[in-house]
């Protein structure tokens, strides 16, 4: 692979979830990375934009136009969207290769954007094409408009399920796909989840305590299990601060709960990878309260939040909603909660801080389970 090209294109802030744009820039002599803005993350945060590298090193960044949607209409005007993504991608690929090189490989993580894929291999623009599948929309929603965009997706993904590597994030995933009879009886799925970087040994104390929260803002993430329960929280841990980094559609929302909070919390907004870094390595725990809804997507998801604060040597406290969870808690990394039931949350961080050395310990182990340079590497042999 160290003389091979590649196109990946992933969605505004993920593109180095699970360090997987670290990982392509280590492997490959020319990455060409596509990142499209999805939701609002403030003034700060690139919208639409092609990265160029070589051997690793940023070489050329190429603007595009990003299209701002009011949040009322983000379903309704989705499809104009993504017309609009697909001429950037095409317009993007044929500006990098006659330019640098002919591409050799295409890794997507949405089905619109494999699809794409498939389109660029027939024109001879990409030589091979990876789809990594990150999610699955169930047609269970109140909503009529989301549930005709989550069918059109649906439709997108069995074409897309014909790339040339069809990887799978997770078991849930697969049985979707298995029950749908798009993963043939006799075909062994390839499952990669997303990884974690090795953790390096922390000398931080359990006290005071820094609850660290990363992520687009969104109710679904859970943060209101942390203010509707602020009083007996602080009752208990008089010191209890929370440092939240990142932005999204209900910032305001959750500014104002915070505003009205006895609890102490710090918005970041959102911030580069390193930074954001820095301050969750300054946190005592991770918290990611995810809404327990099966008709979320997050439950056939993988959770690059909780990666994220593996990464950083943070143990998690998280709810039942990712496959993963019970893995975290089996390892003694984490604390599965119940979001009905707010005294398990205090439960759960007292009972981290009183065992701080144990849990960071486990934090390390599974650490070095998920190590990207590991995982990876299984996409492209």
């Amino acid at each position: 692979m160290k003389n091979k090209s590649i196109v990946y294109v992933n969605y505004s802030p993920y593109e180095n979830s699970g360090k997987m744009l670290d990982f392509l820039l280590e492997n490959f002599k020319y990455v060409f990375m596509f990142s499209i803005g999805f939701h609002d993350l403030g003034v700060n945060n690139p919208k639409n934009k092609l990265l160029i590298y070589i051997r690793g090193k940023i070489v050329e960044e190429k603007p595009f136009y990003h299209m701002p949607v009011p949040r009322s209409l983000v379903f309704l005007l989705l499809p104009l969207r993504s017309v609009l993504n697909l001429f950037q991608i095409f317009s993007a690929i044929s500006y990098s290769t006659k330019k640098y090189i002919k591409i050799d490989y295409f890794l997507s993580v949405n089905a619109f954007t494999a699809w794409i894929g498939l389109i660029l291999k027939k024109l001879k623009l990409v030589s091979t094409t990876v789809f990594w599948i990150w999610d699955y929309y169930p047609l269970k929603y109140p909503d009529p408009i989301v549930v005709l965009m989550r069918w059109l997706y649906w439709q997108l993904d069995k074409t897309a399920t014909f790339s040339d590597c069809v990887v799978y994030l997770n078991n849930r995933l697969v049985k979707v796909r298995q029950d749908a009879g798009m993963i043939l009886p006799d075909k062994k799925p390839l499952v990669v989840p997303i990884a974690t970087n090795l953790c390096r040994r922390s000398e931080r104390k359990p006290l005071p305590i820094r609850l660290g929260f990363l992520g687009v803002l969104k109710k679904s993430q859970g943060l209101d299990l942390l203010f509707d329960n602020a009083l007996d929280i602080i009752s208990k841990f008089p010191s209890i601060k929370i440092e939240i980094v990142g932005s999204g559609p209900d910032e305001q929302y959750f500014r104002a709960r915070a505003k009205i909070s006895p609890i102490p919390c710090h918005f970041h907004g959102w911030l580069p990878e390193d930074r954001a870094n820095k301050i969750l390595s300054k946190c005592t725990i991770g918290i990611a309260p995810y809404l327990p809804e099966e008709r979320s997507v997050a439950y056939y998801g993988d959770p690059g939040k909780i990666k994220n604060y593996l990464s950083v040597c943070l143990p998690v406290v998280t709810t039942n909603v990712f496959d993963f969870s019970k893995e975290l808690e089996t390892s003694g990394a984490g604390i599965i909660i119940g979001y009905s039931n707010p005294q398990s949350l205090i439960k759960a961080i007292g009972e981290i801080t009183d065992n701080y050395k144990k849990y960071i310990e486990c934090v390390i182990s599974l650490s070095k389970c998920f190590y990207y340079k590991k995982l990876y590497i299984k996409m492209f042999n």
